[in-house]
């Protein structure tokens, strides 16, 4: 016959199998998601290195949201370049549900989370967008999503703004976390080397 030890024994030992199972099936997530970050990373850094005055710069453009939406695990982004006569930024690619809506549109310069990071040069996560109802309804207005979390990205020459890259919503609903952000970081210094490399192929 059991005793009471034995039972409880039991089921701490089956809460621990559980946990386990959990924690293992989360680190293998990781790693696949860092795996197709790094080949994405790769790829984008072999199609810079080719770059030349035939370069298809929208092809390219594509490419690099692709990879930053790859690194984020991301179903929605836009790559949106600055307008150095009106100051404004334009979508210039647009990957997800919003592509019909915002490809071409154009914002003022200090609009939203991408006009704040283009001014101020500097990378940018609200993780929770719902928790600030006030950004969620501009967000949301700009972009027609139903944005949950976000991060952008400032596109630099220096002290020459270029753009930004920006990103909404994961594909598990799960929240951006600060290594999303650093990932996305490091697609904004490939995309920035990409155009400067453009234009000076094209010069």
């Amino acid at each position: 016959m059991s005793s009471p030890s034995d039972a409880q024994t039991l089921r701490y030992l089956q809460s621990e199998n559980i946990r386990l199972k959990s924690e293992n099936n989360a680190m293998r997530n990781y790693v696949e998601r860092l795996q197709i970050s790094l080949s994405s990373l790769v790829d984008l850094q072999k199609e810079i290195d080719a770059i030349t005055s035939k370069t298809n710069i929208y092809l390219l453009i594509h490419q690099i949201v692709e990879a930053a939406l790859n690194c984020v695990d991301s179903k929605d982004g836009s790559l949106m370049l600055l307008d150095e006569d009106t100051g404004e930024l334009v979508f210039v690619e647009v990957i997800g549900e919003a592509q019909d809506r915002l490809v071409n549109k154009r914002l003022p310069r200090e609009a939203g989370i991408a006009g704040w990071v283009m001014e101020n040069r500097q990378a940018k996560m609200v993780a929770d967008v719902p928790a600030m109802p006030h950004l969620r309804m501009s967000v949301n207005h700009y972009t027609g999503l139903d944005t949950k979390t976000m991060a952008c990205v400032p596109l630099l020459d220096g002290d020459r703004r270029l753009g930004v890259i920006e990103v909404i919503n994961t594909k598990t609903g799960r929240l951006f976390e600060p290594a999303d952000l650093d990932m996305l970081q490091l697609v904004g210094r490939l995309a920035s080397l990409a155009l400067i490399a453009v234009e000076k192929a094209s010069a």
